[in-house]
């Protein structure tokens, strides 16, 4: 019988394949590639502490010890490049709830690219859909840093428009954050703002190219 521990991890297994998808995270830490379907094994963020022996195909299942486990799942983390995207309007101006100088926007984000960031803006002006891109923005960050956009917020129809926004991926289709944003300490953190933080924390990579239009 398997039994949940503090470590949050399966602590025998030697094939763990960390979760890379945001989403998943939330929930698994991975799975055991050891096994073919049906003995496949997804490891939860509670995880286990001891698992069965399972015999399939004349094989042994074996679970990870937690410093394996915690060394792939932090090696898939930081090998995840950082990319910046920042979406706007020229045509339409920020609304007062929300604000954003698009011009100093737009300066941040090119010196953003000259630290090495792969980080790009887009006029949404140019978009027919950007529900998917909006979607992602509701969906990708965490709900401890939730952002301006979803529910009592900004709607699809706002996104890059009324409310200029600013998304971070790491290696990731979904966002790990999205500005403008509240925060406890700080307040609402405005897309300028957001840059700033970015620049100061960013180190140099000629080798990254980026573009803006």
């Amino acid at each position: 019988m398997a039994h949940y521990n503090t470590e949050c991890l399966c602590v025998r297994c030697k094939h763990l394949k960390p979760a890379l998808d945001a989403n998943i995270q939330k929930a698994y830490l991975g799975k055991c590639v050891k096994r073919e379907w049906p003995f496949t094994l997804s490891i939860t963020l509670q995880g286990w502490t001891e698992c069965e022996v399972f015999e399939a195909s004349g094989s042994t299942y074996a679970p990870p010890e937690p410093v394996v486990a915690k060394a792939a799942v932090a090696a898939a983390k930081s090998t995840a490049a950082k990319q910046v995207e920042f979406y706007y309007s020229s045509t339409q101006k920020p609304g007062q709830t929300f604000p954003c100088d698009i011009k100093r926007a737009l300066e941040l984000v090119k010196q953003l690219q000259a630290k090495g960031v792969t980080c790009k803006a887009t006029d949404v002006d140019g978009i027919k859909d950007r529900f998917p891109t909006y979607h992602k923005s509701v969906t990708g960050p965490d709900a401890s840093v939730r952002p301006v956009f979803g529910f009592k917020g900004a709607l699809v129809e706002d996104f890059g428009t009324t409310v200029p926004a600013l998304l971070i991926f790491e290696g990731d289709r979904y966002p790990v954050m999205a500005f403008p944003r509240t925060d406890a300490k700080r307040g609402t953190i405005r897309v300028e703002q957001a840059l700033e933080d970015l620049i100061g924390e960013a180190k140099p990579n000629p080798k990254v190219t980026a573009t803006v239009g």
